[in-house]
């Protein structure tokens, strides 16, 4: 049995296939192309090295819908040939980069980050299309519906690029940035993986890499590279690493901009971002309100709001001492 080969090369007819594509496991979760059995295969959405690696094999993530999947069950409907030819090298670079450390990761550039943090991101979504929202009720509505994948129809055009079938003219769609972190002793503290659904924000980290990225923010947050360059003078500890995954979710939150993009067919496809500036001379992100962010590093760090607000306008930090110093914090001494 041959799998079909639609003809990717008109721009309108490819760009139809993507958003018209069904979402059930006759399809490739990637390129959308349709198959039998016979070219069937799982693609774990949190990569097997990644799962031998950190001993996540019967560990669980915690989804949406606030319950529990264990990671050897997180797979989607691949295609073999995005399988074992499009995805896979990508991961064996980065598995390569993470075993190495920060540098080797940075140095792989931001497009294979955001490719590989991409293919993460959407996985776990298109995962929770076929679980349902309360498991006690069969045949009950699913945790994400079609309709919310299809708000992510430009994200997956973007992700094409592992496929050839576009380029990224001299721009990256997201904010992508990599620290460096302190391991833990603990096997089962090195590693973490958190998101928001609503703003395309990831953060991952793997030992002693962390990397975080807004996936759909057109580079807005790169404009604070010079701050964040400043963090890593020292590893970070693992909620220090936490509380970079609150200011990049709540900065997400609170953006002015929406990227728009122009296509032009070609082989590849040629995708230009339009200036994320615009003739508008209002700022990248609305004022920061400390109260809100307060909501959100709650959450990502798992304590009280009332213990990490500390009001009026002051917020708890782990990055920084009382003198704007940054904060050293001993991993094997607060695990």
């Amino acid at each position: 049995m041959k799998i079909i080969d639609p003809d990717d090369s008109d721009l309108k007819q490819f760009s139809e296939r993507l958003r018209e594509r069904a979402f059930d496991p006759s399809c490739c979760f990637l390129c959308a192309r349709h198959f039998d059995d016979v070219h069937l295969t799982d693609e774990h959405v949190i990569p097997k090295w990644a799962q031998r690696r950190f001993n996540l094999w019967n560990e669980k993530l915690t989804i949406l819908n606030k319950t529990e999947i264990p990671y050897k069950l997180l797979t989607v409907p691949c295609c073999e040939e995005c399988n074992k030819y499009r995805l896979q090298p990508i991961e064996t670079s980065v598995s390569s980069a993470v075993r190495q450390g920060s540098e080797a990761l940075q140095a792989l550039g931001a497009n294979i980050i955001f490719l590989w943090l991409g293919k993460i991101f959407y996985g776990i979504l298109y995962r929770e299309l076929s679980l349902l929202l309360n498991r006690k009720e069969s045949g009950g509505l699913t945790i994400v519906t079609p309709d919310i994948l299809r708000e992510y129809e430009m994200h997956l055009f973007l992700l094409q690029q592992a496929r050839e079938k576009v380029q990224l003219v001299d721009f990256n769609p997201g904010s992508i940035y990599v620290f460096r972190c302190k391991s833990p002793l603990n096997h089962q503290l090195q590693w973490d993986l958190c998101d928001n659904v609503q703003t395309l924000f990831i953060g991952i980290r793997m030992a002693d890499v962390g990397v975080i990225g807004v996936l759909g923010d057109g580079g807005a947050q790169m404009i604070y590279s010079d701050e964040y360059a400043k963090l890593k003078a020292i590893p970070l500890h693992p909620i220090q690493f936490r509380e970079l995954c609150a200011h990049f979710s709540y900065r997400s939150s609170i953006a002015t901009r929406t990227p728009k993009y122009i296509t032009a067919q070609w082989q590849p496809h040629q995708v230009y971002q339009m200036p994320l500036g615009g003739l508008s001379m209002k700022p990248y992100f609305e004022e920061w309100e400390e109260d809100i962010y307060g909501k959100f590093l709650s959450h990502y760090t798992g304590l009280p709001y009332e213990m990490v607000y500390q009001g009026p306008h002051k917020v708890m930090t782990w990055l920084h001492d009382d003198s704007g110093n940054i904060r050293y914090l001993d991993c094997n001494k607060y695990p």
